[in-house]
C-alpha cells in the first residue's frame, strides 16, 4: 500500500464537511482506476494522508500530488529549496514564525527567525507580535518558504520567507483594494454567504491561496469590515482577517519612524 501526506488541510468549524468534500473528489478520480483499497485520513496537524493499494496506486499518488500539493519527505528539505508551507502559531513565542510544510517523521517545523522577518518586512526594531498583529501573519495563512539550513540532528530547520511570498506580500499592501481573507472554507460556500446577504457585486475577485484558504478582494467602494459583518454570521466559527493597505501602510511608516 502506497501513502501520501497532503499539503491540504481541513480544520476549523467545518473540518468534517472539508474533509468530506476532499473525500468525494478523490473517489471520484479514481473510480476508473484499477484500486483495490483507498483509505482516508487526518494527521495531528491537520494535513489530509491518502494510503491506496492497486495497480493504478503509483498513479494516484502522483495525480493527489499533482491536485492538492505533496508534503516533502526529508531528503527533499535542503538549502535553497521553495516549499509552500503554511504559518502555525503565530503569535505563540517571540522569536520567530513557524511553518508548516507537512514534514511529520521528523515532525520538525520549519523556523523563520525574528531577525530575518525584520529585514524581510522592512520592520526593524519590532517585536514579532506586532508584526504579526499589524501585518495580519496568521495561523493557516498559505506563504512560501525557502528553506535556509538543516540540522536534523538537533531537530532545527531554518527558513525565510520566498520572493514568491514577499512580491504578493507587497501587491497587496500597495493595492487600494480592501480584502478579506477567509481560511477553512471552500469557494461554494463563500459564495453562497455572499449571495445569500447580496454581496457578490460588492467583491471584485475571489482570489485562492489554497485549497480552502481564500482572499476576497472587495471593490473600491467596499470596506472589507463590512463584508465580515454580513457573512461571518453565514460561516460561524469560519476565520476571518482583515486586510486593509492603508493601516498596513501606516504600521510599516511606523517601524522606520
Amino acid at each position: 500500500m502506497k501513502k501520501i501526506i497532503l499539503m491540504t488541510k481541513v480544520y476549523g468549524q467545518y473540518r468534517n464537511r472539508l474533509l468530506s468534500i476532499i473525500q468525494s473528489e478523490i473517489e471520484s478520480m479514481v473510480s476508473e482506476l484499477d484500486i483495490t483499497s483507498l483509505i482516508i485520513n487526518v494527521n495531528k496537524k491537520e494535513h489530509i494522508i491518502v494510503s491506496v493499494k492497486g495497480s493504478d496506486s503509483e498513479f494516484v499518488i502522483n495525480l493527489l500530488a499533482q491536485e492538492y500539493g505533496k508534503a516533502p519527505e526529508p531528503h527533499e528539505v535542503l538549502p535553497q529549496t521553495k516549499i509552500p508551507s503554511q504559518l502555525l502559531d503565530t503569535g505563540k513565542v517571540g522569536f520567530g514564525f513557524f511553518a508548516d510544510i507537512g514534514l511529520s517523521d521528523p515532525d520538525i517545523d520549519p523556523l523563520l527567525p525574528l531577525y530575518r522577518i525584520r529585514e524581510q518586512l522592512d520592520m526593524e526594531g519590532m517585536p514579532l507580535r506586532k508584526i504579526a498583529k499589524n501585518l495580519v501573519f496568521v495561523d493557516y495563512l498559505p506563504v512560501d518558504i525557502q528553506i535556509v539550513d538543516v540540522d536534523y540532528g538537533s531537530e532545527q530547520i531554518g527558513a525565510e520567507f520566498a520572493q514568491t511570498f514577499l512580491d504578493r506580500f507587497t501587491s497587496w499592501v500597495t493595492d487600494d483594494h480592501e480584502r478579506l481573507l477567509i481560511f477553512g472554507a471552500n469557494r461554494r460556500m463563500i459564495e453562497n454567504a455572499l449571495e445569500k446577504t447580496r454581496h457578490e457585486e460588492d467583491i471584485y475577485t475571489i482570489e485562492r491561496l489554497g485549497k480552502f484558504e481564500y482572499s476576497l478582494r472587495c471593490k473600491r467602494s467596499t470596506r472589507a469590515s463590512g463584508i465580515l459583518a454580513a457573512i461571518g454570521p453565514r460561516l460561524r466559527g469560519v476565520p476571518m482577517h482583515l486586510f486593509i493597505p492603508n493601516e498596513i501602510q501606516a504600521a510599516k511608516s511606523d517601524a522606520k519612524a
